[in-house]
């Protein structure tokens, strides 16, 4: 096993909870990255591997939810996931590296805000706080509408 490939199993078996999320949206803004410049340079293959894996992590996020505990915030999170894998299938189809880019900044938002609430204190992460957490972003939100 190479170094990097190491890293990689430590940093996931010593993740927390709401660090497993923050790593599949690091995978998913990587991929994005990644399918973007393949749409950029008409290279095929790569833009279809990378989007490909870009909809197998928002199927793994889709299927973290928590309905029950998660109530409304579960719910905008379906939401957004289900215009994400829209927005995936469509560009891909389309080969339009626009709607990926747009994409990007609302998975590196969305990722800033899981990585806010993982820096809370052990216990410190109800719903509530990782709401008012996520309310703080960096940026402009992003709607989630579909």
């Amino acid at each position: 096993m190479d170094a990097a490939a190491a890293y990689k199993r430590r940093a996931l078996e010593s993740a927390s909870p709401i660090g497993l999320i923050v790593l599949l949206y690091q995978a998913a803004c990587q991929n994005l990255r990644r399918a973007i410049a393949a749409v950029e340079a008409g290279d095929i293959e790569t833009r279809t591997a990378a989007l490909n894996l870009v909809l197998a992590i928002i199927a793994e996020l889709k299927a973290a939810l928590d309905f029950e505990r998660g109530a409304e915030v579960a719910q905008q999170f379906a939401r957004f996931y289900h215009v994400a894998q829209r927005t995936v299938l469509d560009a891909g189809f389309r080969q339009a590296a626009a709607p990926l880019r747009e994409l990007l900044d609302s998975f590196t938002q969305v990722q800033a805000a899981w990585q806010r609430a993982d820096a809370l204190p052990p216990g410190a992460t109800s719903v509530e706080q990782v709401r008012a957490v996520a309310a703080r972003p960096q940026q402009e939100p992003v709607a989630w509408q579909a």
